[in-house]
């Protein structure tokens, strides 16, 4: 790895020099505001060109990490184990009716948890009140059951009603797309909702996504800053308080790492008013979106926002979530094109992700 360290008269002129040195995805390691021989004020920036390391042995001493989720695992699968037990009738019936397996099974390819599945549909089936189980009754039981388990949020419906600006927070791992969505919705107040935007960067870890940004806040002629610390964040605020929306890009790091959360959250505290939107991508694994929503439980997030609908066919990892936990969804990315490809979430629109196409026409 290639660290370097840059000084100049504003932190601007010095990740200028990271990215001229050491490209757009360098990585920041440490920033600070020092003072030059004669006195004058400067800013040092150290940065590394990033580099993939092969998977190096685990410490045994680390192992212990693993058990929490080896006994979670573990009760989840009892708990599972136990439903069964208790719906002995419906699994019965799940084996028997063909129409009724069909659709299981078919919910099941579609990557939907099995547990998730057993008990939506033992719950439609039991809202049947023994009338012969269909496939039209069955499938409309279902949605009415999902559409009352899953929830959907309008986070910017009050903005431009209160006195003090709607401050809101994208969060998220590295690579999910939080700075293209912020542009997208930031596009949407600005143009469609005729609201006064700023925008504030507080990923300084690549220099790539804040020349991103500031290209998109040029766009739309918004105003746009950079943030460092919670001090320049309050500092930024302030300066935003003529603004009816401010909306704040996150650094995207490895947040099945909670360290990493705690970092994060320690930024927010004692700052009341933001409403945090969790960006996740629809390409992950189901288990790694949970584990990342399970560690950003700290923060009190206001809705899920998944990107990349676009680049996969299976979408159960999306409702997993939904039907996991009690967030609501929010937006769905289906594309890289600013402002154009991104659309409100809808129970309607979340089902036709989920169902066959047979049931959907049916």
């Amino acid at each position: 790895m290639q660290v370097k360290t840059f000084k100049a008269p504003t932190i601007e002129k010095a990740l200028a020099l990271v990215k001229r040195e050491l490209g757009p995805d360098a990585v920041i390691l440490n920033s600070r505001e020092a003072h030059s021989g004669s006195g004058e004020c400067e800013f040092e920036v150290s940065a590394a060109r990033e580099v993939r390391l092969g998977p190096s042995p685990a410490d045994p001493a680390d192992q212990g990490e693993h058990l929490p989720k080896i006994l979670n695992d573990i009760q989840e699968i009892k708990s599972f184990i136990s439903l069964l037990i208790s719906s002995r009738d419906q699994l019965s019936q799940f084996q028997t009716n063909q129409e009724l397996a069909e659709f299981y099974h078919s919910l099941l390819a579609r990557g939907l948890d099995e547990k998730q599945v057993f008990i939506l549909l033992s719950r439609a089936a039991s809202d049947l009140n023994g009338e012969p189980v269909e496939g039209r009754q069955i499938f409309n039981a279902f949605c009415k059951r999902f559409i009352a388990k899953v929830n959907c949020a309008r986070p910017f419906r009050g903005v431009s009603s209160s006195s003090r600006p709607a401050l809101f927070t994208f969060l998220g791992p590295t690579g999910v797309g939080k700075t293209t969505t912020l542009a997208k919705l930031a596009a949407y107040l600005k143009l469609k909702r005729r609201i006064e935007v700023g925008i504030i960067s507080l990923d300084t870890y690549r220099i790539g996504a804040v020349d991103q940004l500031q290209t998109y806040a040029g766009i739309l002629e918004t105003p746009f800053v950079v943030a460092q610390n919670k001090s320049e964040l309050k500092s930024a605020l302030n300066d935003f308080k003529h603004c009816e929306a401010v909306m704040l890009d996150t650094t995207g790091r490895n947040y099945l790492d909670r360290e990493h959360v705690r970092h994060l959250n320690s930024l927010f505290n004692n700052l009341p008013g933001f409403s945090h939107l969790l960006v996740l991508s629809a390409t992950a694994k189901d288990e790694d979106l949970r584990k990342t929503i399970v560690h950003f439980r700290e923060i009190d997030i206001n809705s899920l926002i998944f990107t990349k609908l676009d680049e996969t066919v299976h979408h159960g990892c999306i409702l997993n979530q939904l039907l996991r936990f009690n967030y609501p969804i929010s937006y769905m990315g289906t594309g890289q094109r600013v402002p154009e490809d991104i659309e409100p979430a809808t129970q309607k629109r979340l089902l036709s992700l989920l169902l066959p196409a047979e049931y959907q026409n049916a």
